[in-house]
């Protein structure tokens, strides 16, 4: 059995880091299923949250059940920065592990951004998109704009990392049955 991370459940904030987890794609039930049957078990009082995702498939539904958890009374502020930080991090997870190409994640990223503030506006990405289409892909683009948005974003992807690290298991057990 996978191990769980030492994680408050009843953090609003770790939530809400799970929802932008499932939201941006980066994980989805065959990563989290396990996760929550394994809290369930081990919780005398599993949050209302993990008891829900662990029976929701369709992503957009998972992301409701952890939002109704994080937005709820009492209310608690978070920052929106930081927050975009780490949904931007979640898409370069998505690139890193190879789900998406280089090109996709500048423009998922620069959509993201587009509706939101942030500490880089959608332009940051879409400017990447068009030197590298204009590169015509050029490999050696892609690794100095990854290195770039890698040390831009260091401190979500390293807060993100571990997490994901930990539901990789979970989905490595959920293909192994």
């Amino acid at each position: 059995m996978t191990k769980t991370l030492q994680c408050d459940v009843n953090s609003k904030r770790f939530a809400l880091r799970i929802a932008r987890m499932i939201d941006s794609r980066l994980i989805w039930y065959k990563h989290y299923y396990g996760w929550a049957d394994q809290l369930i078990a081990t919780l005398d009082e599993p949050p209302t949250w993990i008891l829900e995702i662990a029976t929701i498939k369709y992503y957009p539904d998972a992301v409701a059940a952890v939002n109704r958890f994080v937005y709820a009374e009492p209310f608690e502020r978070f920052d929106g920065e930081e927050c975009d930080d780490e949904y931007i991090a979640c898409l370069y997870l998505r690139n890193e592990s190879g789900a998406t190409s280089w090109a996709t994640f500048l423009n998922d990223a620069g959509a993201y951004t587009d509706a939101r503030g942030g500490r880089r506006c959608c332009e940051y990405f879409y400017e990447m998109l068009n030197t590298l289409e204009d590169n015509e892909f050029a490999l050696a683009i892609q690794e100095q704009q990854r290195a770039e948005v890698g040390s831009e974003f260091m401190s979500a992807i390293q807060m993100l990392r571990p997490i994901y690290q930990m539901f990789m298991g979970y989905f490595r057990e959920y293909n192994s049955r």
